[in-house]
């Protein structure tokens, strides 16, 4: 084995050093003076050559107690030294110090860079020798002049559901999803949160692309960046790795993937789930969510403590639930405080019924063949009440001035706002005031907990002590997959078939929480102009819910519809995609809408804050509302083999001419079922044919048996169902 000195960074002629080339099946890998570059053999993946920025950063800050609001520190490859070992697969980068010119410091980094399989895989090492100093990143590997064009190779990003970046925005355009970077520009999406949720992102061509990949199978806080150069007219692909390395520590980097591929963008998908199934399976979830079509959420006493529904109008929510087809209750606001006040505190109210009624009522609703979700906030706790004084206090995220992290809630004009601190998750305390909801829950016969928030937010520094992590750490990433993960352990091994709930998406929470509350990309109402356009790919930056759903078709969320009514292009959308249903009651002109058909003014809910779409409730009668969602929700449950059992195989499996159309796959065995999505006002001709298969039935929501050739009427879906 031969070591070799690599002054890399400083100015030199590139013979000086011989460049280290790593051959795949795929591709040549080239880690040089100028950085990483790539000449890929499959011709739809975009070449990468780089051209002189750093591959990698080290961020320091001083390691005092209290921490010292200095600036960070930013130290690169560039003008280190490393030594390279050669390995059977490609070789170790090891950089023993390092050092800003002018101040070394004994922090070390290793990079392991091999060939595996059709891929290339960077692995390393961070270690940390300094006493009064705390590594507190890493950004690596950084890929720079990216040479792809948006219009033939889109990116796409873990945003939500899905976001596609299919060209630049334009001088009169917003670019609102980008940030300043340098003198270019930059996207991020933060994992595991709502902004990131999975670990890959893709330059995605139509016969071939570049796909990168972090496969931590910790799911440990990091932040994927697509970055542009307007100079080069180039882009860059980077990793924010958000760890803490103590003195004395060394912190494992986890495998960052490239992938040169050929075909759609399906294959980079299959290639990131065939990694999650290795690393950490999902489970199967209990039985009757898969045949769930959506819930009705309901907050039955509000913040200002005003009851809109008490315990013994369960029953009559499960009306309001029969006559649109929606099969699950979720009730918020069913504790002592209401909604969003008092928590993690939740006592059966005494003015709504008290705890005997509440059971009751739960039992009511199992027996219409309902199931119900109980609320409960996963992170939040009011301060100065009695729990955050004696315990709640001590929970909290503490950040690097030693303030808490903290939110306000206010429902009311007229009504005063709470201040809540973020309970840390690590902490011991507050998993066990959660598993106790959770229990409580399944006493008062509840089918599940929602746990609020946990999937919306993304990863926090906590600089406290006694939570049972270093101080500092990065917490609401890996160990909340665990938090979990615990609870729905426990809760499965009392009643397997309770289930565990939370606000937002991402996959580090795919084998623990069985059903998610959409409040993330994808799931927000949108016009049928709106969809199609994203269809389209034609605003610059576009809604892509295919690539969630694609790479995990058994996750199963509801859309977030906060109006009592969901309209008719989003009721087809969530047919189209196989998502699931949503509508909610909140404040009191909601439940008249409900209860009574009656449409509400604007002026009704003048103290309201976030009042829900008065003009999509006006826009389609109340009564034509709740029928067309239950006439499309029967309609799934009698194809509910393929669209609710079945696989999201996207737009695979067929050949469709015409347009403009929708077209969605679902596989279940030896049968296809290919949803036809028409959100324009004319009538659309159309051809479809699936190879090998022939054609056994032509169906739609407002009618069975359609003729299959016919023209599809405008706002309308119809499955065709063909067999091997």
């Amino acid at each position: 084995m031969v070591l070799v000195l690599l002054p890399w960074g400083k100015t030199m002629a590139e013979e000086d050093v011989a460049p280290l080339r790593i051959q795949g099946s795929a591709g040549e890998l080239v880690i040089d003076v100028r950085g990483l570059s790539l000449s890929p053999s499959i011709a739809g993946c975009p070449a990468i050559v780089a051209g002189g920025e750093p591959v990698w950063a080290v961020l320091l800050q001083r390691h005092v107690r209290p921490p010292v609001p200095e600036e960070t520190i930013v130290l690169t490859d560039k003008n280190q030294t490393a030594k390279r070992v050669a390995t059977a697969d490609g070789a170790r980068l090891i950089y023993e110090a390092l050092s800003d010119g002018k101040q070394t410091w004994k922090i070390g980094v290793a990079l392991d860079i091999r060939r595996k399989q059709d891929a290339f895989e960077i692995t390393g090492e961070l270690r940390n020798d300094e006493q009064e100093w705390l590594v507190c990143g890493f950004t690596g590997p950084v890929l720079n002049g990216i040479r792809a064009d948006l219009a033939t190779h889109p990116v796409l990003m873990p945003d939500g559901f899905g976001r596609r970046v299919s060209r630049l925005p334009e001088a009169t355009e917003k670019a609102t999803n980008w940030s300043a970077w340098g003198r270019g520009y930059e996207m991020a999406a933060a994992y595991p949160g709502r902004g990131g949720t999975m670990q890959w992102c893709a330059f995605a061509g139509a016969e071939g692309g570049f796909y990168m990949g972090c496969h931590d199978a910790a799911c440990g806080a990091k932040t994927f960046c697509l970055r542009y150069n307007p100079q080069s007219r180039q882009f860059g692909l980077a990793i924010k790795q958000l760890v803490f390395c103590a003195p004395n520590q060394r912190c494992a980097l986890p495998p960052t993937v490239f992938l040169p591929y050929a075909g759609t963008w399906h294959t980079a998908a299959r290639y990131y789930r065939a990694w999650v199934d290795a690393a950490r399976p999902t489970r199967e979830a209990p039985g009757w969510t898969r045949g769930a079509s959506g819930w009705l959420l309901c907050i039955l006493k509000q913040q200002n403590g005003e009851i809109l529904w008490d315990y013994p109008s369960l029953g009559t929510l499960c009306d309001v639930a029969d006559r649109r087809g929606l099969d699950i209750l979720g009730l918020f606001g069913w504790a002592h405080g209401g909604h969003d006040h008092l928590y993690p505190d939740y006592d059966p109210d005494p003015k709504m019924g008290g705890r005997d009624a509440l059971r009751r009522a739960l039992e009511e609703v199992r027996r219409r063949g309902k199931r119900s979700i109980l609320y409960a906030n996963g992170q939040l706790e009011e301060r100065d009440t009695e729990f955050w004084k004696t315990q709640g206090k001590d929970l909290a995220i503490i950040q690097k001035d030693g303030t808490s992290v903290q939110q306000a809630w206010q429902k009311y004009r007229n009504a005063p706002a709470y201040r809540f601190d973020l309970a840390c998750l690590a902490a011991q305390g507050w998993y066990d005031r959660m598993l106790s909801l959770a229990l409580q829950a399944n006493e008062l016969g509840a089918d599940g907990i929602l746990f609020d928030q946990l999937g919306v937010s993304g990863p926090r520094a906590c600089y406290a002590e006694g939570h049972g992590h270093p101080a500092p750490a990065m917490v609401y990433a890996g160990e909340r997959a665990d938090f979990f993960r615990r609870i729905a352990d426990h809760m499965r091994r009392l009643n397997p078939d309770f289930i565990v709930m939370t606000e937002g998406l991402h996959d580090s929470l795919l084998d623990s929480v069985t059903l998610f509350h959409g409040c993330v990309l994808g799931t927000f109402p949108a016009t049928a102009n709106e969809i199609v356009s994203w269809a389209k790919g034609g605003p610059a930056v576009s809604t892509f819910p295919e690539m969630f759903r694609y790479t995990f078709p058994e996750a199963m969320s509801t859309v977030r519809v906060a109006t009592p009514m969901i309209g008719r292009a989003m009721a087809n959308y969530v047919c189209a995609y196989g998502l699931r249903y949503e509508i909610e009651s909140r404040y009191a002109p909601d439940v008249r809408y409900l209860k009574e058909n009656r449409v509400p003014e604007v002026e009704e809910y003048r103290e309201v804050l976030s009042p829900p779409d008065v003009g999509m409730m006006r826009a389609t009668p109340p009564e034509e509302a709740a029928a067309y969602l239950q006439k499309i929700i029967e309609f799934q449950r009698s194809h509910a083999d393929l669209l609710w059992q079945g696989r999201f195989v996207d737009e695979e499996g067929f050949a469709l001419q015409g347009g403009p159309l929708v077209a969605k796959a679902f596989r279940s065995r030896d049968r296809l079922g290919v949803m036809l999505w028409n959100p324009g006002e004319r009538r659309v001709p159309y051809t479809l044919s699936v190879p090998g298969a022939r054609l056994v039935s032509a169906s739609e929501p407002e009618r069975e048996n359609v003729d299959a050739s016919s023209e599809l009427p405008p706002q309308s879906v119809r499955l065709l169902v063909w067999e091997k």
